[in-house]
């Protein structure tokens, strides 16, 4: 949930998703959407900071990680993940990408979901933030290189992109993918 990400698009997501539309948030999203149909968070420091609030909040919700203890820990589905060039194509693992927008994108296309909007992928600091929400608390901020996270989208396989969209206003994948605004998404 990049700095760029509005509570309008928030907002305008949940009044216009139609069974057709899975939505898939990572990390603090949860706090955030209520209408998350599967959810994913790859860092064990993460899980062991929010997973008795995630539980406690969301008890019912799919959630994944690559991550095995948190997966025993707080009875999520475990997918294996590894370094590599572009989105997996094995389905018992992801590619890191640096990222858990990256990795929560690789695990829905082994989901076999067709197309994918990025809403919220900022991938740079906007006045000072880093998140939606601001800052991770202490012991979860972590260097964000971005331009490290937007090389390995910019590797996704060249059949592969076509079918990914930068739903994020001044995001730096729009250079990358095709840019189709939240509004544009339902009105398609």
């Amino acid at each position: 949930m990049g700095p760029s990400l509005k509570s309008s698009e928030i907002d305008y997501i949940k009044n216009n998703k139609t069974e057709e539309f899975i939505i898939i948030g990572c990390n603090d999203s949860y706090k955030y959407i209520d209408y998350l149909d599967i959810h994913y968070a790859c860092d064990t420091g993460w899980w062991k900071k929010w997973g008795e609030d995630f539980r406690s909040k969301r008890p019912n919700l799919e959630s994944w990680t690559q991550c095995e203890s948190s997966a025993k820990n707080y009875n999520i589905n475990h997918i294996k993940g590894r370094g590599g060039t572009g989105l997996s194509l094995n389905s018992d693992i992801i590619h890191y990408g640096s990222n858990s927008g990256f990795q929560q994108l690789n695990l829905a296309f082994l989901m076999g979901f067709k197309r994918f909007y990025l809403v919220g992928y900022t991938m740079k600091v906007i006045s000072g933030k880093t998140h939606y929400f601001g800052d991770h608390p202490a012991g979860l901020q972590k260097n964000s290189p971005y331009d490290k996270f937007v090389q390995a989208f910019n590797n996704i396989q060249k059949q592969i992109k076509p079918l990914i969209y930068s739903s994020t206003e001044n995001s730096q994948l729009n250079n990358i993918f095709k840019y189709k605004s939240v509004e544009d998404i339902f009105n398609d």
